[in-house]
């Protein structure tokens, strides 16, 4: 009975040794995912997406698509001459809150996928998304206020 006074001590000093260990592994897994969770949530966006359907609309019609799908990398703006119907293209701008100053609605070919993410043209938000997705085709994306989007083109 004399040297059992220790035992309950190296218990509950190892059992603590154990669930310290135990939160260390759960918070070094967690803390990283929601970071990642935080950087990824702008990312595919239900309204960036919904305008992008518009404008996906807006430019397949335009008389100037042919050229459009012949370029590499194509930022799709209404006052460049890009889109031959600027008026359409003012209004869907204006009706999907989409601001020409600061958001970008871009065509990249699918052969020049890879060199557009270090296009430094493209925002680097965008060249971050480009990272992130992997389409297939020509694709259009949209950067709204941060959020980003895409869609395939065909």
């Amino acid at each position: 009975m004399k040297n059992k006074k220790g035992f309950v001590l190296l218990e509950t000093l190892v059992v603590t040794v154990f669930a310290l260990f135990i939160f260390t592994v759960l918070y070094n897994s967690a803390v990283p995912l929601l970071g990642k969770y935080e950087e990824i949530s702008y990312y595919n966006d239900i309204d960036t997406t919904y305008a992008l359907y518009h404008l996906k609309k807006l430019v397949v019609k335009d008389s100037f698509y042919s050229t459009i799908k012949s370029s590499n990398l194509t930022k799709i703006e209404c006052n460049t001459g890009v889109i031959n119907s600027q008026l359409a293209c003012i209004n869907i701008f204006k009706a999907l809150d989409i601001d020409p100053t600061k958001d970008e609605v871009v065509f990249i070919k699918s052969s020049y996928f890879a060199s557009a993410k270090t296009n430094t043209a493209l925002s680097e938000d965008l060249r971050k998304y480009l990272d992130y997705i992997k389409p297939t085709t020509n694709i259009l994306v949209l950067q709204n206020d941060g959020y980003l989007s895409y869609v395939n083109l065909t």
